[in-house]
């Protein structure tokens, strides 16, 4: 990374999702995502979510390197899907940022940036949204705030959840609307490059309801 100096705004100018930061890091299979789970003892139902998250991502990944990106790497999308609430469970009993732990358990299993910084940040994208230089961690961001729980809603849906459980007080209101504006502006990012209305899509049966 390198500061930027001509935007005081943007802190950093991150690496892109290019293979030239992956060429020597390893990409885990389906299997051992999940031997991680099982390693960290992700619950059943965080796994369930988890599953539903890469089906989401999965079918955007291959709109996208279908139509605009065909050097994006399915495999990355979906580990980075698979793992990206790796560490919940243990920051539920230990505290701590359950993206943070989990990037940093993950670069330290399998040496891999890209995947690594989707985990890191799902739930916060802090980079420009440049789907060209950052297509998997937008992906992996924009579908876990599609599933509630073990069910694939809309953002509205998923946001009036958190609201109702963790919207205790204005601040974490306040958090709560910024990341819901944040999905929404990925969803266009994304509906506006792949001409297809997100926002209508169920990922159930891959079609537009």
């Amino acid at each position: 990374m390198r500061i930027v100096r001509d935007h005081p705004e943007q802190v950093l100018d991150p690496f892109p999702d290019g293979p030239e930061w992956t060429m020597h890091a390893k990409t885990p299979s389906v299997e051992e995502c999940r031997e991680m789970w099982s390693t960290w003892e992700m619950p059943e139902h965080i796994q369930t979510h988890s599953l539903l998250v890469t089906r989401v991502a999965l079918t955007i990944a291959e709109m996208v390197q279908s139509t605009i990106l065909p050097a994006l790497k399915i495999d990355h999308v979906r580990a980075a899907a698979m793992l990206h609430d790796v560490a919940k469970f243990y920051t539920i009993r230990h505290g701590g940022s359950h993206s943070q732990i989990g990037a940093a358990w993950i670069q330290e299993r399998i040496r891999n940036p890209v995947v690594a910084r989707a985990v890191l940040h799902h739930v916060d994208w802090p980079f420009p949204m440049d789907l060209q230089r950052f297509p998997v961690s937008l992906v992996v961001c924009y579908s876990d705030k599609r599933v509630r729980h073990t069910e694939i809603v809309s953002l509205d849906e998923r946001f009036a959840d958190l609201q109702d459980r963790y919207g205790m007080n204005a601040k974490a209101r306040q958090h709560i609307q910024q990341s819901l504006e944040q999905g929404r502006a990925i969803e266009r990012l994304l509906s506006q490059a792949l001409k297809v209305e997100l926002d209508a899509y169920s990922f159930d049966s891959r079609r537009v309801v």
